[in-house]
């Protein structure tokens, strides 16, 4: 189209209309009904992720075991959450050896904390590419050695958190644990004094 031409049909709005009116509408719809579409399928998707989360965060915050067994063995469940509910039924085990009742309980003690230790590992096996699976679970896990007495494996679960530090745990609260875990060892030339102090994980 010449120069001359489309300046005369920019000026007459009617002609503009008739010859590309259709056209305009057409893209115009199609835009807003694939901006509809994305929408929708995020918000499907986000619902999804609420469906599979809500029965996790209400059996973590009331200490369900049987829920939270449920949810960790259910092989439909989304991997995330399965690994996250194997790490809440393992901080629900070790928190029960925190328990005044239970911590000079020595048997029942050691049988819950290598309960705890199993699902800690659980989580690992299935939610190794997550870094926050990977940090609470050895952490976690390092805790139970602690309380168990094995110290040098204790000892190997924060030490793997520092050697990964700059490539997956730098600045965040898992380095700080271990740091901090192993910097109280190193004062008191060992971790055997952490055996008999109580910490407790939030639901």
């Amino acid at each position: 189209m010449r120069r001359n031409e489309l300046l005369e049909l920019l000026s007459n709005p009617r002609e503009l209309a008739r010859r590309y009116g259709l056209t305009a509408l057409i893209i115009v719809l199609a835009a807003v009904v694939a901006i509809w579409l994305i929408v929708r399928a995020s918000g499907a998707e986000d619902r999804k992720w609420h469906r599979a989360w809500s029965p996790l965060e209400r059996a973590a915050a009331t200490h369900n075991e049987e829920q939270l067994r449920g949810i960790a063995d259910k092989s439909k469940t989304k991997p995330l959450v399965r690994a996250w509910a194997n790490i809440k039924l393992g901080e629900l085990l070790y928190n029960r050896t925190q328990q005044s009742d239970d911590f000079q309980q020595v048997a029942a003690r050691e049988e819950l904390l290598n309960q705890a230790i199993n699902y800690h590992q659980q989580a690992l096996r299935i939610g190794q590419e997550w870094r926050e699976v990977v940090g609470q679970a050895t952490i976690g896990m390092a805790l139970c050695y602690e309380n168990l007495g094995r110290f040098n494996q204790a000892r190997q679960q924060y030490e793997q958190i520092i050697s990964q530090s700059e490539e997956r745990f730098a600045g965040t609260i898992w380095l700080a644990k271990a740091q901090s875990r192993l910097d109280k060892a190193q004062n008191r030339k060992s971790l055997d004094y952490l055996a008999d102090e109580k910490v407790v994980f939030e639901p």
